[in-house]
């Protein structure tokens, strides 16, 4: 295996490297554009859940391949690569979920992929490729893994033990995969995100300070000073993590469980002798899901000390609030965090936020088959240069590619000390048009 860094493109190709350059689109000549359409379309999928999408298209003529990308909580609608792409001569279709901007279930949102699938076939493309930024990583290679598993070996229940049985429902299999800047998995990601010196989670100012990421004994310095973490205090840290990640799938499905009581009390005899307010209140509470609220999710060690899993990142995380020029995630971490994590069902949490969820990246990436194109920039926050390394060793695909992005942070914007002339996402778009034409009609 080889590497080669041209420009600001790093390739690295599991069947030898090769390079298209940047100036070179899917189409036949050098630097052409086609004119392009877009239409809103909205589909069902088979489960009833009704989604909206909009495809981006040439205008002159049919493509025979077209790229699909989508995120569980939406907004993909408008995502940077799809016009680009549908100038190169790919069809591109961005959608939303089925609960945008809401966290949903995993099993659920692969049904919501299907239905796109569905929909480019009916539209004459002969190729599907699979595209998923950040979190819609982790949900394409499930949805992949599980299209190449045959019934009756796929899922057959949501880690709550709820419906769908995904081998119930057709889920054709797409063509390739692209990850973009992907995590290794929400609940994965959350896991290594969840501040450990929590110690009541009912109790968001609760705190043991020897896990405090942000106590001055334990190695931060407030910034522009530099932050250093020791080996010890690292993997004692790690592993309260990973405790408080298992305390809360306990409590995910404590909560499961007395909600389940209370709808197994409905069934009893017992049930119709009792009084009409006792009746009232057991139905209630069988169909209450309460939610849980989980605080104080922004605590990566990686955030602050910029020698761990070196980069050309800078201090923080995009989400933190910017004090004297640097985002002070460790001010973040005890804002109440959003309705990605913060607030949600306990089946969700479970399905999509939790160590057990079925849409664990990696161990997917290691059930596929189809060509992949593993891309991630030097100066993204939160996915760091080891995770990106994973992800194209996890997969099983035979013809895999990596392509490292200099001076691009999460959202392929520029930032950083190598920032450059700033269109990481134009190299984002033309590594995708060469990768794609490099192996299918356009």
């Amino acid at each position: 295996m080889r590497y080669i860094l041209i420009g600001a493109v790093l390739v690295v190709s599991a069947l030898g490297s090769s390079f298209v350059p940047a100036s070179i689109r899917a189409s036949t000549n050098p630097g052409d554009e086609l004119e392009t359409l877009q239409e809103t379309v909205s589909l069902r999928a088979q489960d009833g859940a009704r989604l909206l999408a909009i495809y981006h298209y040439p205008a002159a003529r049919r493509p025979k391949t077209a790229v699909l990308i989508m995120h569980p909580r939406g907004g993909e609608t408008n995502h940077f690569i799809l016009k680009p792409l549908a100038r190169a001569g790919i069809g591109a279709l961005g959608m939303a979920s089925r609960n945008p901007g809401r966290s949903a279930i995993h099993e659920e949102l692969l049904l919501d992929v299907a239905a796109g699938i569905k929909f480019l076939r009916g539209r004459g493309i002969d190729h599907v490729i699979l595209a998923g930024h950040s979190g819609g990583g982790s949900l394409m290679a499930f949805y992949q893994a599980q299209a190449e598993t045959a019934p009756p070996n796929r899922v057959k229940e949501t880690p709550a033990g709820d419906p769908p049985d995904l081998n119930k429902y057709d889920l054709p299999a797409a063509d390739g995969l692209i990850t973009l800047n992907a995590a290794e998995g929400e609940g994965l990601h959350l896991t290594h995100h969840l501040d450990p010196s929590i110690t009541d989670e009912s109790d968001p100012f609760s705190y043991d300070k020897s896990l405090d990421l942000g106590a001055p004994e334990n190695g931060f310095r407030v910034p522009p000073e530099e932050t250093r973490y020791s080996p010890e205090f690292l993997k004692k840290f790690s592993k309260a993590q990973q405790e408080r990640g298992w305390r809360l799938v306990e409590l995910a499905r404590t909560m499961i469980r007395e909600q389940s009581f209370y709808k197994e009390l409905m069934k009893s005899p017992a049930f119709q002798k009792m009084s009409t307010d006792e009746q009232l209140m057991i139905t209630r509470r069988a169909y209450f899901e309460k939610p849980m609220i989980i605080y104080r999710t922004r605590s990566d060690p990686r955030y602050y000390d910029l020698s761990l899993d070196a980069s050309d990142r800078t201090f923080g995380h995009s989400s933190g609030p910017v004090v004297n020029g640097y985002r002070r995630s460790d001010l973040r971490d005890w804002e109440y965090d959003d309705g990605n994590s913060g607030w949600i069902t306990p089946r969700i949490f479970l399905s999509t936020w939790s160590l057990v969820s079925n849409a664990r990246m990696w161990d997917n990436l290691g059930k596929i088959s189809v060509p992949l194109l593993v891309i991630n920039s030097s100066a993204d926050p939160g996915i760091f240069p080891s995770e990106a390394k994973k992800t194209f060793e996890s997969a099983a695909s035979k013809d895999k590619e990596r392509v490292w992005i200099i001076g691009g942070n999460h959202g392929f914007v520029p930032e950083g000390p190598k920032a450059g002339k700033g269109d990481q996402q134009e190299q984002c778009v033309r590594a995708i048009a060469s990768w794609i034409g490099k192996r299918w009609s356009i």
